[in-house]
């Protein structure tokens, strides 16, 4: 098996070298041209020492982020998109956290970027895609690779206000993506649709499914999911066949009912994730796409896309939707209370994941990484660190596991993992604002915050917007004149969940 990404590049430049790798809005690039451009962008970057470092790159996503992502692969170093779309504020905390010698951006971005506080140099990608190879510098650092260093860091939220980066190995990658694309027959007859960022771990499995595989990867605008009439015509005009989406994206089509415009018929594989798929929105695809595969992915960001997979079985017509069973060389069980195995159907326990698609840990993190990876308390034999998900589930009498929800404050919304604390942590910070909790409305699908304080609630949430990512900020604001508290002076979110629910 491969022990670097960038040996998935150059076996599908072998295998398929004027084959068109990637399209986007401005134009396509066969897998010849990516391995050269990120050769170039590699070669570049090796003036810089990035080696070991995880490099910022601040761009929308398309062509040329990826043949920046392999250069500086091919330089030694592994990377990080900063989202256009994330609020200044945000960018500049992840990029005081990576901490790096080089920030990478385009002539688009470049204005904004340097207006933000950091300390990096920053480089231009049309720059850098104009280089000139340099393959003995490229071996040198080649030969050094192994295969459980740093690929990517993927930034989510952070309880206390800071965001985590999730470290990821090209081994963890590259073993996860081989089993994906055997179980559900990607091939290179396939044309994938990207949905998902390129910070949000889902695009992964479109990046490098394609890598693999061969497949073309056509990315989708992010601006289309505003306007579903056109992303039909663009699943039908490129024929595209693969859609590994999250689970709001497949529901923007159904909710608008978009498939009496049209019915994108070459779609045979539809794999969702990021949140539990309303039973009412799937069977509407599935009705239009009769043939189709449907699966339902499960996975945080620390276990390398997803550990379990659950296919549709079409007959059973289920309202609730498990999560199914673990991928190949996974181990996911789940732990009660006790730290006990739960074994029996029906009964609720912890997800936990064990095996070698585990993240690295937190970036720089140590005492997160030590309190979320940890020793598998059924091993006493030997060391086995584990991820605790905080996700429950259950498993059916056919051995399925049914996800239940989460454990702790953390939650999932619009596909996203959000905690809870960092937004009470930025609303914390608004003049005006004394104490904050938020809670979250499953059934309405809504972040609700509850403040004491003399703040507006039109100049709190203006303030959030220009502080948070879009889908973090809540939908509904209550002022109360103070915090319910249990006996042992916590907060009393029940008591303000039921006051949430007698307004509603």
């Amino acid at each position: 098996m491969e022990r670097n990404v960038v040996e998935l590049l150059e076996n599908a430049t072998r295998l398929y070298a004027d084959k068109t790798a990637v399209k986007d809005m401005s134009g396509e690039c066969s897998f010849a041209e990516l391995c050269r451009n990120a050769k170039s962008v590699g070669s570049a970057l090796t003036d810089h020492d990035i080696f070991g470092y995880t490099i910022p790159v601040y761009m929308e996503k398309g062509i040329v982020a990826l043949e920046v992502f392999w250069g500086i692969t091919y330089a030694g170093g592994s990377y990080s998109l900063m989202n256009p779309i994330q609020p200044a504020d945000r960018i500049e905390k992840i990029l005081a956290i990576l901490d790096a010698p080089v920030i990478i951006t385009d002539r688009e971005h470049l204005s904004v970027l340097k207006e933000m506080k950091h300390s990096a140099r920053i480089l231009l990608a049309e720059e850098l895609l104009q280089a000139e190879i340099q393959e003995d510098k490229l071996n040198v650092i080649r030969n050094k690779a192994i295969d459980t260093d740093a690929l990517y860091v993927n930034f989510t939220s952070g309880s206390t206000g800071i965001p985590k980066g999730v470290v990821v190995s090209h081994r963890s990658v590259i073993e996860f993506i081989h089993y994906f694309t055997e179980i559900f027959d990607i091939t290179s007859e396939d044309v994938i649709g990207n949905q998902a960022p390129f910070d949000f771990d889902v695009s992964v499995k479109d990046i490098y499914s394609m890598l693999l595989t061969g497949a073309t990867l056509y990315i989708i605008p992010k601006d289309y999911f505003a306007f579903p009439k056109k992303i039909l015509d663009v699943l039908e005009a490129e024929k595209i066949t693969t859609l590994i989406w999250a689970v709001s994206a497949l529901c923007v089509i159904t909710t608008l009912k978009s498939f009496s415009y049209k019915v994108p018929t070459s779609v045979n594989k539809v794999l969702f994730s990021g949140e539990v798929m309303p039973a009412n929105h799937l069977k509407e695809w599935m009705r239009v796409l009769p043939d189709a595969m449907f699966v339902n992915l499960y996975g945080p960001t620390e276990i390398t896309c997803n550990c379990t997979y659950y296919v549709i079985d079409r007959t059973l017509n289920e309202d609730k939707i498990p999560i199914g069973k673990a991928f190949p060389n996974e181990r996911v069980f789940l732990l009660d209370d006790r730290q006990k195995e739960v074994l029996e159907p029906n009964v609720e326990g912890e997800v936990c994941v064990a095996g070698s698609t585990l993240a690295l840990g937190y970036f720089r993190d140590k005492e997160k990484t030590e309190a979320a990876f940890v020793q598998n308390p059924l091993n006493d034999k030997n060391n086995e660190l584990i991820y605790r998900t905080g996700d429950m589930a259950f498993y059916r009498e056919d051995g399925n596991l049914v996800y239940v929800g989460r454990r702790d404050f953390q939650i999932k919304h619009m596909g996203h993992r959000i905690e809870l604390g960092e937004i009470e942590a930025c609303m914390n910070e608004i003049k005006g604002v004394e104490r904050v909790c938020c809670l979250y409305d499953h059934a309405g699908q809504k972040i609700v915050a509850f403040y004491q304080g003399t703040a507006e609630k039109l100049a709190v949430k203006e303030t959030l917007r220009s502080k948070l990512i879009k889908y973090m900020v809540p939908e509904r604001y209550i002022t109360v004149e103070a915090m319910p508290l249990t006996p042992n002076g916590k907060i009393d979110r029940k008591s303000l969940r039921q006051r949430y629910l007698e307004q509603e």
